[in-house]
């Protein structure tokens, strides 16, 4: 798998794992959960759905269906972050972005000098039922 993959064969086979687990816990009518089908396609989109199909074992028509309808200004593994001080990211503004498994989002803008309790905003939207 190192040669196919190269940089990502880490994270192919970290993923691997987390689907094997899945399909070991799972009830057996309970369809994959959200961000391993995300992770997969973003593999996918880099690799080629038949070599991810076949290093992950999903089905090929599923994956594929799902390349095609993500949107090519997906943010996959080009996400980058940064860090910063609280003291910085209130002179400057920020976003805080948090999604659920579910395919929910909740973006929240701040302008410089907003103060926002992150940790109450992340727990009260997890507290959400799917």
């Amino acid at each position: 798998m190192a040669q196919q993959f190269g940089a990502d064969t880490k994270r192919v086979a970290a993923l691997r794992e987390g689907i094997e687990r899945w399909r070991q816990a799972r009830p057996k009518t309970r369809p994959m959960p959200a961000p391993l089908w995300e992770e997969a396609v973003c593999l996918a989109r880099q690799h080629g759905v038949f070599r991810i199909k076949a290093a992950l074992g999903l089905n090929f028509e599923s994956l594929k269906e799902r390349v095609e309808r993500r949107s090519p200004a997906s943010a996959c593994a080009s996400s980058s972050f940064i860090e910063m001080s609280g003291a910085q990211l209130l002179m400057a503004g920020s976003v805080v972005e948090v999604s659920d498994g579910h395919g929910r989002q909740l973006t929240v803008r701040l302008a410089p000098g907003s103060a926002l309790d992150v940790a109450q905003l992340v727990a009260a939207f997890g507290r959400r039922e799917p």
